[in-house]
């Protein structure tokens, strides 16, 4: 019998939910004589699935969508930014200057408990806590005290990324990271048809139906790829159960029957499952198209349409332009053959 793994610990949420601001929504056409007014209009929203780091496939996306954050394109990414890929620094960097928007991934929270662990460590050796200002980079990792019998830092190999990553980042993305919310929750302007709801909702893996987004539990919005169903007794209404398996339903499945019963609709945008790739359903987007594994990066992309009436979304994809990372489980050299295939 196979013991379950515990959850991982989720890092301290400074907040869950936060709403876009309405001057980045994309609001119907409005007549005015002013081009200052024109030019500082939100033109389009632009959500990216998980880039992990791959900032050359982040540039070509952008590049191919012509990406003007001047112009009144905003920029909204869904989580795992960073971790695994060649440049998790480039992409903070890059999100950070074009004044992006974005929710916590679960690797996201994986590497600021690994800065967290690297500090505490830091701070029980001999030679002192980290100053606050400091990142895990600036610890001398190649000292005598962190490489030897003080501090024993984990090995930096496939699973430990995470720790080679925090070392990477400066403490102005940590801090940056670490203000995420885990919900951003984007208000659809009235006055325009729009096949996405009243609502969009951006988290990173996704949520439970029927649970109010305030009382969402905050490892499943990190985790969560399926649900499982099973009978409550008290009412015998059925107790919807999130898990991690490609192998029982999606959750958007169940997603997509609540919606449809609901008189307010909400359309979720996530990422996290890159098994299944780009997922399309009525009221669920999964951005997840494998980018780091040598898949494809993807874009939702929303505007309005050029009479000013209605909301209109569209997918743009770009190929991995990085060195893709072999799956878990998968020698590289059998990733390099599929990719030939």
């Amino acid at each position: 019998m196979t013991t379950p793994k515990p959850p991982s610990k989720v890092f301290p949420v400074t907040t869950f939910i936060s709403d876009l601001p309405t001057v980045l929504i994309p609001q119907p056409h409005q007549s005015s004589s002013s081009a200052e007014d024109n030019v500082s209009a939100a033109k389009r929203l632009v959500i990216i699935g998980d880039v992990h780091g791959m900032r050359q496939s982040l540039n070509a996306l952008l590049t191919k969508l012509n990406f003007t954050k001047e112009n009144g394109d905003h920029l909204i990414l869904t989580g795992d930014l960073i971790n695994k890929g060649p440049d998790s620094a480039g992409v903070l960097d890059l999100a950070m200057k074009l004044g992006a928007s974005a929710v916590r991934g679960n690797h996201d929270n994986a590497v600021l408990n690994a800065d967290a662990e690297i500090r505490a460590k830091h701070a029980a050796s001999p030679t002192g806590p980290v100053p606050a200002s400091a990142s895990a980079s600036d610890i001398d990792t190649d000292s005598e005290v962190n490489a030897g019998k003080d501090i024993q830092l984990p090995e930096v190999g496939a699973p430990a990324t995470k720790y080679s990553t925090a070392l990477a980042l400066s403490r102005e993305q940590i801090e940056w990271l670490a203000a995420l919310p885990l919900i951003l929750r984007v208000r659809i302007p009235e006055g325009v048809s729009s096949p996405l709801g009243e609502n969009l909702v951006v988290v990173h893996a996704g949520l439970v139906p029927r649970i109010p987004l305030e009382e969402q539990d905050a490892h499943a919005v990190m985790h969560m790829r399926s649900l499982t169903s099973t009978s409550d007794d008290d009412n015998n209404t059925p107790r919807l159960t999130p898990g991690e398996k490609h192998t029982d339903e999606p959750w958007i499945a169940e997603w997509d029957r609540w919606q449809e019963k609901s008189p307010s609709k909400t359309t979720v945008v996530f990422g996290h499952d890159a098994k299944r790739r780009l997922q399309l359903g009525k009221y669920a987007i999964g951005l997840d198209s494998g980018c780091l594994y040598g898949g494809q990066l993807s874009a939702l992309v929303i505007e309005v349409s050029a009479d000013g009436t209605t909301l209109e979304h569209s997918i743009v994809q770009v190929d991995c332009v990085d060195e893709p990372v072999a799956p878990k489980g998968e020698p590289k050299e059998e990733k390099e053959e599929k990719k030939t295939e």
